[in-house]
């Protein structure tokens, strides 16, 4: 029995081991030298796929780390596994250490690609007695959006019950009798669309939500290199312009990464969103100091 416990301990500790050594040597970024950012399949930051598949990032500091849940770009950021991340002024507001980073440049504001979606009608969710269920990535901007929408519908009289799920999970939920709400974003917002959903609000119907998206870095890690920042931008812009003049052939590149999108629901979603990476609109850099957001940091 005594040798059948030393058996057991010696295993448990050999599993704690390769735990510590998988910590150390796998997840965490081997290679000092690189600018580790994090992004998702969002349309404004598939330019960063469409360079790192054709191997324009090979020759540069930077490594891209492709995630689905939001709420990672904190985790990762905030344990020191990257030093940079693509996210909304909302995701940005919600970190603990935000006033570490600031935005490298402008991508885009979202012009309907983020949208709330429901099995019911606007008026038949105002007459419900029922509870809500609203599914959200909580602790991001999703929690901005149901607040301004709930406020503009004028909705605060109902009953809601939130509930934390990633894109995944939600795109798994089966067909239900109950009202929900869902908070959704391109590439996942396709696929809930063809499930049924209706939209109900968007970036581009709504008046009081206004989402930018933006590279924002350490910076720490910015000073000394703003050169190799400044050849990302110009390699994003290139990426832009064969979306624009080979849309095709970009779609073929990065498809992988768009969770089942068609080239046709693809080519749609590039509508809804307005790019901003050519020039640093003064209106929307007033709007990011308007929440304490340094901006002088920004590429021309």
């Amino acid at each position: 029995m005594k040798k059948a416990r030393i058996l057991s301990f010696m295993l448990l500790f050999f599993i704690a081991l390769v735990g510590i050594v998988y910590y150390v040597y796998v997840t965490r970024p081997s290679d000092t030298s690189k600018i580790h950012i994090s992004s998702n399949p969002w349309i404004g930051f598939t330019p960063f796929i469409y360079a790192q598949e054709k191997g324009w990032l090979e020759k540069t500091s930077f490594k891209f780390i492709w995630l689905v849940d939001l709420d990672q770009n904190s985790h990762l950021f905030e344990r020191g596994f990257t030093q940079g991340f693509t996210a909304t002024q909302y995701e940005l507001l919600h970190f603990n250490q935000r006033e570490k980073s600031k935005p490298v440049f402008l991508i885009d504001r979202s012009y309907g690609a983020d949208a709330i979606v429901s099995n019911r009608s606007i008026e038949e969710l105002k007459s419900s007695k029922e509870v809500i269920d609203i599914y959200l990535e909580q602790g991001t901007l999703n929690d901005d959006f149901l607040d301004a929408f709930i406020k503009e519908k004028k909705l605060s009289s109902l009953k809601f019950h939130k509930i934390n799920a990633s894109q995944k999970n939600i795109l798994s939920l089966k067909e239900n009798k109950k009202p929900i709400i869902i908070i959704s974003y391109q590439p996942y917002l396709s696929a809930l669309l063809k499930k049924g959903y209706q939209p109900i609000a968007s970036t581009r119907t709504m008046e009081s939500f206004f989402v930018i998206d933006a590279l924002f870095v350490d910076e720490k890690t910015i000073k000394g290199r703003e050169k190799e920042f400044i050849q990302l931008k110009k390699l994003f812009s290139v990426a832009v312009e064969r979306l624009r003049t080979n849309p095709h052939e970009y779609y073929e590149t990065i498809k992988g990464y768009l969770e089942g999108q068609s080239y046709e629901e693809f080519m749609a979603t590039t509508t809804q969103i307005e790019w901003l990476h050519q020039k640093n609109d003064p209106k929307i850099i007033d709007h990011l100091r308007t929440k304490q957001i340094k901006t002088d940091g920004l590429i021309p």
